[in-house]
């Protein structure tokens, strides 16, 4: 079992104190914990930018090299943006969950189970509970705003994914320890993931072609 969480941390001053980094497992465990812990506090709040970079860094990475059977999710929503009680102090956004749970299909052929774990925000809920559905429907999700696509990071959630991916790197050959490059941008970042898809299957398609040609045996 690979398991992965995202939560605000504050190096243990947050409840419950647990989920520390360094947290990974023991004995025939170790590795197989991933905590991507926010620490800094509310100056400013993790929100789409944070969530959707630390999502495309280390969960989707390790998921795909760990090559899961199913995918099961605790579908908690207290890092919506709620509307009275703001637990946690996190600022995503409804189609944020969207477009995590879209990145979660493309794993284990599409098993992705949802769980619903409870909240604090009847309204928060429902709606993010929605975008994550049409998401699992295949449904044409809202795209994300402009800003968000271009926008890095801010300099707390560097320092956190630091922090785990310096430490899970000692595991997963897909992860590497996180700096700050020119092009962390969301956009960058999904150009450079098209243009890579894109070599892939040209390469493919070569090989195919190639093949083709080589005559048969017993066709000269």
């Amino acid at each position: 079992i690979l398991y992965v969480s995202l939560h605000r941390y504050d190096e243990g001053n947050f409840f419950p104190g647990s989920g520390a980094p360094n947290e990974v497992g023991s004995g025939p465990g170790e590795g197989y914990n991933i905590n991507i812990a926010w620490t800094g506090g509310l100056d400013p709040p993790m929100g789409d930018v944070e969530y959707l970079t630390a999502f495309r860094l280390v969960p989707f990475k390790t998921a795909n090299e760990f090559d899961p059977e199913i995918v099961l999710v605790s579908a908690g929503f207290d890092a919506v943006k709620a509307t009275t009680l703001p637990l946690g102090g996190t600022k995503s956004q409804l189609k944020c969950f969207g477009h995590l749970t879209k990145q979660l299909l493309k794993l284990a052929d599409g098993r992705v189970v949802l769980a619903l774990e409870g909240g604090h925000d009847l309204t928060a809920i429902c709606d993010a509970s929605e975008a994550c559905i049409n998401a699992l429907l295949g449904n044409e999700l809202e795209p994300l705003p402009e800003d968000i696509v271009h926008q890095i990071p801010n300099m707390n959630a560097i320092a956190s994914l630091k922090k785990t991916t310096e430490i899970q790197s000692k595991y997963w050959k897909s992860v590497e320890p996180y700096s700050v490059p020119v092009d962390c941008a969301l956009a960058e970042s999904q150009k450079q993931e098209r243009e890579e898809t894109e070599t892939v299957s040209a390469m493919a398609s070569l090989s195919v072609d190639v093949e083709q040609c080589i005559p048969q045996e017993g066709s000269r």
